[in-house]
């Protein structure tokens, strides 16, 4: 009986990623696109099932750091402690990996399967974890850019439901969690139906390029222009009076 319940808190804790992957909906106009900080306390409310407001507090006033935001939010997940308390001891210089063992977190949370050595950053992590996770005397220890970057990779993998490789490239690219989740949103969403409202550049010139503007004075002004318009420098929708 203690071997099947065993099993089944490691499925929960390894294969738990699929019943959380493939969370991303379209937030639609009330969540400004071109905001990285609004569309992130978005994005991490729906993933941490947290109300938007709490952690939109959070965010601006413990942790302004989007990388030790998410953390902090996926501690708490685990355990019986809010933020606040994370906060505190962060103050005091305590790191993540020592909160995480005092609130009695277990490592294999942080870690999802990978058929490969995943490489830097994250394969001496790996590495370590591969080789001593069932050996019980040894005392396996992460540090704060660890923690960081293996929430950073599970969120954006649960997220958007892509392999745990594709979430490590995005965070590879050097961009902290809020980036990588606002910029990731963006490309799948900024252009069904936002780009009035703050939405980025591309969804702007796969318009203009579309020729789906209505705007005929628009238009004769980028025909007078000419080659200086062939790269797309009216997507900013000047009229002819900006000339």
């Amino acid at each position: 009986m203690k071997r099947i319940l065993a099993s089944a808190v490691l499925i929960l804790v390894l294969g738990g990623v699929d019943a959380r992957a493939g969370l991303d909906v379209r937030f639609g106009a009330e969540v400004p696109v071109g905001d990285d900080a609004d569309l992130y306390f978005s994005i991490s409310s729906r993933y941490f099932d947290r109300d938007q407001r709490v952690v939109e507090d959070w965010g601006r006033r413990c942790f302004r750091d989007p990388d030790d935001l998410a953390v902090a939010l996926f501690l708490s997940r685990h355990c019986d402690q809010d933020p606040e308390y994370f906060f505190s001891l962060r103050q005091q210089g305590v790191g993540w990996f020592e909160i995480s063992n005092r609130c009695r977190v277990p490592v294999d949370v942080y870690f999802m399967p990978l058929d490969r050595d995943p490489g830097p950053p994250y394969g001496k992590a790996y590495g370590h974890w591969k080789k001593h996770r069932h050996d019980r005397k040894y005392a396996m220890r992460l540090d704060d850019a660890d923690i960081r970057n293996l929430v950073a990779v599970r969120m954006a993998h649960e997220y958007y439901g892509v392999s745990v490789e594709e979430a490590m490239r995005w965070r590879s690219s050097g961009h902290d969690v809020r980036r990588v989740m606002a910029g990731e949103y963006r490309k799948r969403h900024a252009e069904q139906g936002n780009r009035g409202k703050g939405g980025d550049d591309r969804g702007r010139d796969d318009r203009d390029d579309d020729g789906r503007s209505d705007d005929k004075d628009r238009k004769g002004h980028k025909e007078h222009k000419g080659d200086k318009d062939k790269g797309g420098h009216d997507d900013n929708g000047r009229s002819g009076k900006d000339k």
